[in-house]
């Protein structure tokens, strides 16, 4: 006895949402897209002919863009609705979207190649930055094996990994630190530790130093 006027409340319910949507213009379709109809606003200029509107005349929704249309241009617009919604797309070079592609990233105006190319283009510089820091700190320069990984990508960096470390190459700090670099290393006397020429105490056992150049605090 219950399910009848909950059935009846649920068609009740229909019914008045059906309504509703055709005293405000409605809802439809283009191409498998949504769009809304709403009324248009004064002085908006139809996007098919380019006559000003007047408040009997409808605006569509379409994507997020509001489509102003004379009474009399809407079926032209729905018939021919690509040709007079690239008008109000943002022109790209790479980006142009197109209402009849599938969902995804065709639909929002990035083709497959496109994608594809970004995708190569992020792991190459992956891969390029991963080979010229690897190198680094091995005490090699970065420049090459960067544009090898850059190049070769996983295959790269397998390769800059592989190669010899420089017999120097402990001296460079750990991480993405900043490298010191000096004009002419003085090593301490008592441990052996590279100090800066400017320094006046060793970095390694605090040993006075008799630094060999003025740094730039003294000089001014």
């Amino acid at each position: 006895m219950c399910a009848q006027p909950l059935r009846l409340a649920v068609v009740l319910r229909g019914t008045a949402l059906l309504l509703l949507l055709v005293l405000l213009g409605g809802v439809g379709r283009i191409g498998g897209q949504t769009y809304s109809r709403v009324p248009a606003k004064n002085s908006e200029l139809c996007t098919v002919c380019g006559a000003e509107l007047t408040s009997e005349d409808v605006a569509l929704i379409v994507r997020g863009r509001r489509i102003p249309l004379c009474q009399a241009d809407v079926e032209t617009f729905l018939s021919n609705q690509e040709r007079y919604f690239s008008n109000r797309q943002p022109k790209s070079a790479l980006f142009q979207e197109d209402l009849s592609a599938a969902q995804g990233t065709a639909q929002g105006g990035i083709s497959q190649g496109w994608f594809l190319f970004g995708l190569l283009v992020l792991s190459a510089l992956i891969f390029g930055g991963l080979s010229g820091y690897r190198a680094l700190s091995m005490g090699l320069p970065p420049l090459a094996p960067f544009f090898i990984g850059f190049f070769l990508n996983l295959p790269g960096y397998l390769y800059v990994i592989s190669r010899p470390a420089a017999q120097d190459h402990l001296k460079v700090p750990r991480g993405l630190v900043k490298v010191p670099e000096t004009v002419a290393p003085a090593p301490c006397p008592a441990c052996g530790e590279v100090n800066h020429p400017t320094a006046r105490q060793c970095l390694g056992c605090g040993q006075e130093l008799h630094p060999s150049q003025l740094s730039e605090v003294t000089r001014a």
